[in-house]
């Protein structure tokens, strides 16, 4: 059930998959189970200083979300899991535009966002004895007067400064925003889930996922 609301979430046209309707769908698939959801806005990730966050949905009409889903199937005191998804809705590549073929399917981005809160809601609805939690950046890479450029600097929510080389290489930027605030939750185990390079699939092919550890 989980896994197909999954790819029901990332075969969704980009016109129809905003970072908001991602949230949304987050509260749908959790309902009914202990699992918690927490969507922070563009305000609330401006007070946080997600600067990567923030750069990459600059060009963008939709505003960013930070999804937030927490399960807590046992004590507290056992440390949880956390998954971070990689969620963009669409990706044109910003400035640095994708040719016209490579960017059909990039509606897609966003399926490691939608694959953590599938998981999270699977362990949920199974009821588990473990604590897992997901976080999904979610933007849109878009194109505008207002989009990042190439040498910009962008300052990560940890303080880490970044200078963006080419503006489709965006999920590395999203994720290191997540992947430090995961560290709030001092956490056992973090796995983050990304369509993030096309080079995976060069190397390996249709048939092989690429896991870097």
């Amino acid at each position: 059930e989980s896994a197909n609301y999954a790819r029901n979430l990332s075969n969704t046209p980009g016109g129809d998959m905003t970072p908001e309707i991602l949230a949304e769908a987050a509260k749908v698939m959790v309902k009914g189970t202990k699992a918690k959801v927490t969507v922070l806005g563009l305000a609330q990730i401006k007070k946080l200083k997600m600067g990567m966050v923030l750069g990459v949905a600059k060009g963008a009409l939709a505003e960013p979300k930070f999804i937030i889903v927490e399960y807590w199937g046992t004590a507290k005191s056992e440390k949880p899991i956390v998954l971070v998804g990689k969620g963009v809705t669409f990706d044109s590549g910003g400035l640095d535009i994708k040719p016209a073929d490579s960017m059909l399917g990039m509606h897609h981005d966003m399926s490691g966002g939608g694959a953590v809160i599938a998981a999270v809601a699977a362990v949920a609805k199974l009821k588990l004895k473990k604590n897992v939690i997901a976080l999904v950046p979610a933007v849109e890479n878009a194109v505008s007067g207002d989009a990042y450029r190439p040498g910009d600097i962008l300052t990560a929510i940890d303080g880490t400064t970044v200078e963006v080389l080419n503006t489709d290489a965006e999920g590395r930027l999203i994720l290191g925003d997540a992947l430090a605030f995961a560290e709030r939750y001092n956490p056992r185990l973090t796995i983050d889930v990304a369509t993030l390079t096309g080079a995976a699939e060069v190397a390996l092919g249709n048939h092989a996922s690429v896991i870097f550890t």
